[in-house]
């Protein structure tokens, strides 16, 4: 999987202009770091490093809790309005629940060990206790995967002993399992990216960050739909560009999702690189992908003479209307092309 030419598309679709508490973060940054390293020593958790970018409402720190590694995800949601703020609160405390809930019946689910808030202490001075306009600190611990997550392992799996490309289709066959589990319970991802599927060593992957998954779309408090361009399905992105048809985004838009990821993995290729050619500007990027995928314009999806795997992809990949709509019985045709790739490399 190719390192991306342009890192907008990647991210979640975010504000243009940061308001001027998100400013005073990034201005601050070291004073802010050190704030919260603090602050989560009185819940009996060590920070370390931070894992990944800090996007607008969290941030996730690497730690240790109860003597076991972990990942922190952390909410940091600065604005100007504190209706805002509390919105953005009440969503991540269900996430935090959903996922907590979804991961104690799937071990395929990135595990919750705890969530809650961290109080800010008496003393600490105004101009820091500005970051944190609700007076404390929303946060949940999580197991941290050892290798990341499958965009980092993909650009390194050569240099890492016991991985190979079939064991890493193994990985994302073994998360896909979470991703079932969430479907069972009529709960919608909504961000199926690299980005979101922790690796936890060779053939064994989970899926994480609930955060966008609602049982509506999320659109943010100033009107932007959260979703990553890069991987969205066609009806995303149709109700990215014109606001409309938000009925059509369901389950089925996790299957799109996940087809794009396997594709990217197993070409080396995302089918819409050619959509961003030539273009810098990051706006400008995320409209020219946007658009590609709502038109489902097939040309970047070049078959590779797998005629199994070009199915799978085409049918993962179609027009709503015929989707494959049980990301089970996709899995079950990505777990028997992994098993003939595996007698082919004993063979």
């Amino acid at each position: 999987m190719p390192q991306d030419s342009v890192p907008s598309l990647r991210a979640t679709t975010v504000v243009p202009n940061e308001n001027a508490a998100l400013q005073r973060r990034d201005t601050h940054r070291a004073a802010f770091d050190a704030t919260l390293k603090e602050v989560f020593l009185k819940v009996q958790v060590r920070l370390s490093e931070q894992l990944g970018e800090m996007s607008k409402e969290t941030v996730v720190y690497g730690g240790t809790y109860q003597g076991e590694e972990v990942a922190v995800k952390i909410f940091t949601f600065g604005a100007e309005e504190i209706a805002d703020v509390a919105s953005s609160y009440g969503a991540f405390k269900v996430e935090c629940e959903k996922t907590m809930i979804l991961s104690r019946r799937s071990r395929a689910i990135v595990q919750v060990f705890e969530y809650g808030d961290a109080e800010l202490p008496l003393d600490m001075p105004q101009e820091l206790r500005e970051f944190f306009p609700l007076g404390l600190v929303p946060y949940m611990i999580t197991e941290r995967a050892p290798y990341g997550s499958l965009d980092r392992v993909a650009k390194q799996w050569r240099k890492l002993p016991g991985f190979d490309r079939v064991s890493l289709m193994e990985a994302v066959a073994a998360a896909t399992d979470g991703i079932k589990e969430a479907h069972d319970h009529q709960v919608a991802h909504r961000d199926i990216k690299p980005q979101n599927l922790l690796i936890f060593g060779p053939r064994e992957g989970k899926i994480a960050d609930f955060g966008v998954a609602r049982w509506r779309s999320r659109i943010d408090h100033f009107n932007k739909i959260m979703l990553t361009p890069r991987y969205c399905s066609p009806e995303q992105a149709l109700h990215a560009l014109t606001g409309r048809h938000e009925g059509l985004v369901g389950i089925a838009a996790d299957i799109y999702s996940w087809a794009i990821m396997v594709y990217e993995l197993v070409t080396g290729k995302h089918p819409f690189e050619w959509a961003v050619k030539g273009q810098k500007d990051a706006h400008k990027v995320q409209h020219s992908v946007l658009k590609a995928i709502a038109g489902n314009d097939r040309r970047g999806f070049v078959p590779t003479g797998d005629i199994t795997f070009d199915s799978l992809i085409d049918r993962c990949t179609c027009e709503l209307k015929y989707r494959i709509r049980d990301i089970a019985t996709a899995n079950r045709v990505l777990r028997e092309l992994v098993r003939r790739m595996r007698l082919g490399q004993q063979s």
